[in-house]
């Protein structure tokens, strides 16, 4: 007899994670959990996703770990958690399932209005330095009127993202997730920002946060018509070479697994591959396209 509760306590979803080889290493605001004669055999970790609902004036819920002792309990569990999302208006599901864990990606292509929107390699590499040439443009922090020139350049540069590939948003949607994001890492949310300037015109940017023992390279673009020109690698490598960077133990970046570019370039710079995942949106209330 199988029953679905909510707050889950945090030792049990430790001691079931623990048998299958996994760790709680991500942040969540709520908890599910299928058990069986009281003994719990999956979990389902997730939040609200506020900035996003506020951006797309959507109900957003983001799903950070769903694991089960069988792909049957893992069906069960998440079809518990979408009946829920359908009863309360939950606009969509941000659903990211490990590229290894082929039965939770099943299940989730199983739900009605599920959307493949997209892939992520995540890379990482100690912090170094690098041999390299003066560039042709200047490399520092963004001055105060740079702000709207930044933001704009965000426009149209993340088209490989998820946003992009979900048919329910917007392509205007998208681009003001990112233009947000980027003014938001401008005011205080990023630790580092650097611009690349040529003749006074903004060219390229790169946002890095620090978190404990890691940087992470959040957002990095190029201005059309500068591509091929070292902008990305000299954006990168003065993000790296940073005082503040070299205090931590590695430095980590992100992007979808067909971005063969960016692979290249991180490759290029001594980044390795170290998990990749698959991004699903699914839409409760919508039929499927």
């Amino acid at each position: 007899m199988y029953t679905v509760k909510e707050n889950v306590s945090k030792e049990a979803i430790e001691s079931l994670l623990q048998s299958r080889q996994l760790t709680l290493d991500v942040p969540y605001q709520f908890s599910l959990g299928l058990f069986e004669n009281s003994r719990l055999q999956g979990v389902l970790l997730y939040e609200d996703s506020l900035w996003e609902s506020q951006m797309l004036q959507k109900k957003v819920m983001n799903v950070k770990l769903l694991a089960a002792n069988s792909a049957g309990q893992l069906k069960r569990l998440f079809e518990a958690f979408y009946s829920v999302r359908q009863m309360d208006e939950t606009d969509f599901i941000f659903v990211r399932v490990p590229a290894e864990d082929i039965g939770a990606a099943h299940v989730i292509q199983q739900q009605p209005s599920s959307y493949f929107v997209g892939s992520l390699l995540k890379l990482a590499k100690p912090p170094s330095f690098y041999d390299k040439t003066a560039p042709f443009f200047e490399l520092g922090p963004p001055e105060p009127g740079d702000t709207e020139a930044i933001c704009e350049l965000a426009r149209d540069s993340f088209t490989k993202s998820r946003y992009f590939q979900d048919p329910h948003l917007s392509r205007e949607a998208a681009n003001k997730i990112f233009q947000e994001w980027t003014r938001n890492n401008l005011n205080g949310r990023a630790a580092i920002n650097i611009a690349a300037k040529h003749n006074g015109e903004v060219i390229g940017y790169l946002q890095g946060l620090s978190r404990d023992d890691e940087c992470i390279l959040d957002l990095m673009a190029v201005k059309p018509g500068f591509e091929g020109k070292r902008i990305a690698f000299h954006l990168l490598a003065n993000l790296i070479e940073q005082p503040e960077t070299q205090k931590h133990k590695t430095v980590t970046a992100g992007t979808q697994l067909h971005n063969v570019r960016a692979i290249r370039l991180y490759e290029r710079m001594g980044f390795t591959a170290e998990q990749s995942y698959y991004y699903y949106h699914i839409w409760p209330g919508k039929e499927a396209k």
